[in-house]
């Protein structure tokens, strides 16, 4: 018993430190009855899945989100959106896809909820998405980041340039058998993922890979929502995992990626989106 006291207590202050050492905003507003109602198809595939799929080499210079909780203007806007317009142009010259990405400040301030006049609320997912379908996005040079509480109308008519024409859902949230499948489905038929995830502590100092720690559970309350944008996959890599960029800045797990495995993904994920036509 003394022995499990003193492993649960160096635990606990291990999830205090990391804490203290990352004081960084995540910004994911959770939504499970709007996620559902969102449109879902079923992605059909003739061929074999293969074992890997890459898309870091479109993806924008990893950016921090700081102080705001600007999670999902950054994994929907800064990366997402930008992979697939550099993707669709050819671009890999990173200094080349860095003037092309988009902005997530745009974004965020199109899809905050009100009120939120310091940005540090954060965004649900069915809205950003939404905006990117109804309004669009702009530039990152023509809307910098941080930019909160400015006023976008002069540059809304650009915007409407880099609409999207549709976005869906992936799972349901509960349908962890699912969620490993279709979102390498989507990720083969050409197009990144955004998910939305609850984050215990062990995910703020997350290294090459993200492994949870013994005590973490996904059923926690108190776990704060985080978007991110899936790049990847790999069937090799640590019995199977999710290759994601983050906007915690080039500081955090491996200069700004990180590997999170089949399993862990499922666990932690509640929403998955990809943009369709």
């Amino acid at each position: 018993m003394k022995g499990a006291w003193l492993i649960g207590l160096l635990l606990c202050l291990r999830a205090a430190s990391a804490l203290a050492q990352v004081d960084i905003k995540t910004g994911l507003l959770l939504e499970d009855d709007q996620y559902e109602q969102v449109s879902y198809l079923t992605i059909l595939t003739k061929e074999p899945l293969p074992p890997r799929v890459s898309f870091e080499q479109f993806c924008p210079s990893v950016q921090a989100q700081g102080d705001y909780g600007t999670c999902v203007g950054f994994a929907c806007g800064y990366y997402l959106r930008t992979i697939l317009e550099a993707r669709a142009r050819k671009l890999t010259n990173k200094s080349a896809i860095n003037k092309l990405a988009f902005s997530p400040s745009y974004l965020y301030e199109k899809a905050k909820t009100n009120g939120d006049y310091a940005c540090t609320e954060g965004a649900y997912l069915t809205k950003a998405f939404g905006v990117l379908k109804s309004v669009g996005v702009v530039p990152f040079h023509r809307f910098p980041y941080p930019a909160c509480g400015q006023q976008t109308g002069t540059v809304d008519a650009l915007a409407s340039r880099y609409r999207i024409p549709a976005f869906e859902r992936l799972f349901s949230v509960q349908d962890d058998n699912q969620k490993i499948e279709n979102i390498k489905k989507a990720l083969a038929g050409g197009s990144p993922v955004v998910v939305g995830m609850v984050v215990p502590a062990s995910f703020f100092v997350a290294g090459k890979v993200w492994e949870p720690w013994p005590q973490d559970d996904p059923k926690d309350t108190q776990l704060r929502g985080h978007a991110l944008c899936i790049v990847g996959y790999d069937d090799g890599q640590f019995g199977g995992a999710f290759r994601v960029v983050n906007s915690f800045g080039k500081g955090w797990g491996d200069n700004g990626f990180c590997w999170i495995s089949y399993g862990v993904m499922a666990r932690f994920t509640r929403y998955g989106y990809r943009i369709s036509s």
